[in-house]
């Protein structure tokens, strides 16, 4: 890790009487291998990860590629100490593609349309099973009458028993 610092110094003090360009590009070469130190990871799978999230994206809307900003950096925990390594990722929207967009329409209908259909297939087993509770009910209800019936015809008995 300290040898690829000490590179980055070298160069950097190689080139003192360059643009800020290179200062700039020097600054972020630096700023990437003591990200890649604290992540444990290589400059190499930074770049392949940073690109490979960038084609992902591209994939789905237009970006602005001279603004994209994806980098490493540490989060920083409530009591101001540094913590662990966060991905930042700042990738400015243009648009999002049209043949998506249709897609997306497409997709919502289709899902809208498998809806209604399960709905209507549904309803009926849904009317079945009300009916069904209904009647449930109501045999219930029959049941608990005919066993009060029973009981008073019982007593009635119990009472003419005792008299007699």
């Amino acid at each position: 890790m300290f040898e690829n610092i000490m590179k980055i110094f070298k160069i950097s003090n190689k080139n003192k009487g360059t643009s800020s360009k290179s200062k700039e590009a020097a600054k972020e070469r630096l700023h990437l291998v003591l990200m890649q130190d604290r992540a444990n990871v290589s400059v190499d799978f930074l770049e392949l990860m940073k690109q490979e999230i960038i084609d992902v994206i591209k994939k789905y809307i237009e970006v602005d590629d001279d603004e994209i900003d994806v980098r490493l950096t540490n989060k920083e925990n409530g009591d101001g100490t540094n913590g662990a390594p966060a991905l930042y990722a700042n990738i400015p929207i243009l648009n999002i593609k049209n043949d998506l967009k249709k897609d997306i329409k497409d997709q919502v209908k289709k899902e809208e349309s498998k809806k209604a259909e399960q709905n209507q297939q549904e309803k009926p087993k849904k009317e079945k099973e009300v009916k069904k509770k209904e009647e449930d009910k109501t045999k219930k209800e029959k049941v608990e009458k005919k066993v009060k019936v029973e009981k008073k015809e019982e007593n009635k008995n119990k009472t003419k028993e005792k008299s007699m």
